[in-house]
C-alpha cells in the first residue's frame, strides 16, 4: 500500500520537498488528492500544488525537518549566488536624467 501522508506531514516528491496542507478522498477511498506547499514553490511565488497520489503512488515518501530546512538553505544559496551573478555581469550602469 503506497505511503498516503495527513495534513501537516512533510514529504519528498522526486526531487522536492514540502508540506500536505490538504488530503482529499472520493468516498471509495480509491482516489487521492493532496494540496502541498512545496520550497521550490514558494521559491518561484507559485501556490500550493495539488498530487494525485494515484497517478504516482511511489513518487511521494516522508520526510524530514531537516530535510525541508536542507533544501530551503540550498535554494536560498542558489538564489544569492544567481543574483550575484547577475549584478556581476553589468557592463555600465545606465544614468537616467
Amino acid at each position: 500500500m503506497a505511503y498516503i501522508p495527513d495534513p501537516g506531514d512533510i514529504i519528498k516528491m522526486h526531487a522536492w520537498h514540502g508540506v500536505v496542507l490538504k488530503v482529499f478522498c472520493n468516498d471509495q477511498g480509491q482516489d487521492t488528492v493532496l494540496q502541498v506547499q512545496t520550497v521550490r514553490n514558494v521559491f518561484r511565488g507559485y501556490p500550493p500544488e495539488f498530487i494525485e497520489l494515484n497517478a504516482a503512488p511511489d513518487a511521494v515518501s516522508p520526510a524530514t525537518r531537516a530535510d525541508l530546512e536542507a533544501e530551503i538553505q540550498y535554494l536560498q544559496q542558489m538564489r544569492e549566488i544567481g543574483l550575484q551573478q547577475m549584478l556581476d555581469s553589468i557592463r555600465v550602469e545606465a544614468v537616467k536624467n
